[in-house]
């Protein structure tokens, strides 16, 4: 049970992390700085990989290669993630709001949304996620990791790809700040949204050790 309330207590403190960098994003985009606030936004990831908090989309990627007790931990985490991302948009929408924030491309419907706009969005954040973390475990110096993590969300945010607990951060504050804002469909976007996010991720991980494989030649046998 320790072990169980630990991980979704690092599952919350990632998804609390990843809501302020959501935040730092949605700040500088409503003052005309949109590059700026893709950038800022890493800084959540950047926190969650030093101090090693529990990320549905930072640690999905590796499930095919660990146990099953892993795999229970995937959900208590995704549990926890969305708990901190949840409450810190609320939070947030108490205090800042005159923040500009669209939500076409997140939601499954409604305006210009789609369900599978929503999911192939979200296999793209998983793509980037799984690089940033991994160039986060194997590159040898902290200047090297950090930027790496800082080029990789950037790039998944200007290119408006959906990350399932950041749009839970997005969805409570929209839930708050936006008269009429349907519910539902923000459940079942971040639900879509997860499944994406574990597709695209594991995708990488896949091909990489498809890649590894091909380009390491396998030992000798004496």
């Amino acid at each position: 049970m320790i072990s169980i309330f630990r991980t979704f207590l690092l599952g919350i403190l990632a998804g609390a992390l990843i809501a302020i960098g959501g935040g730092a994003n949605l700040q500088l985009s409503s003052m005309g700085q949109p590059i700026w606030g893709a950038v800022f936004f890493s800084f959540g990831l950047m926190c969650v990989c030093i101090l090693q908090a529990n990320l549905f989309t930072g640690k999905v990627g590796y499930a095919l290669e660990k146990d099953k007790r892993y795999n229970i931990d995937i959900c208590i985490m995704a549990i926890g993630n969305m708990v901190g991302a949840l409450v810190m948009g609320y939070l947030a929408g108490l205090l800042f709001p005159n923040w500009t924030l669209s939500l076409d491309t997140k939601l499954l419907y409604g305006g210009e949304a789609t369900w599978w706009g929503c999911l192939l969005r979200a296999m793209l954040a998983g793509v980037f996620v799984y690089l940033a973390v991994e160039c986060f475990r194997i590159l040898p110096s902290y200047p090297a990791k950090l930027i790496m993590v800082c080029l990789s969300i950037a790039t998944m945010v200007l290119l408006g790809a959906n990350h399932s607990v950041a749009n839970a951060f997005y969805f409570a504050y929209g839930q708050i700040r936006i008269a009429g804002f349907d519910g539902w469909n923000a459940t079942f976007s971040v639900l879509v949204a997860m499944v994406g996010n574990a597709i695209g991720s594991i995708i990488v991980y896949l091909l990489q050790n498809v890649l590894k494989k091909a380009v390491i030649p396998a030992k000798k046998e004496d």
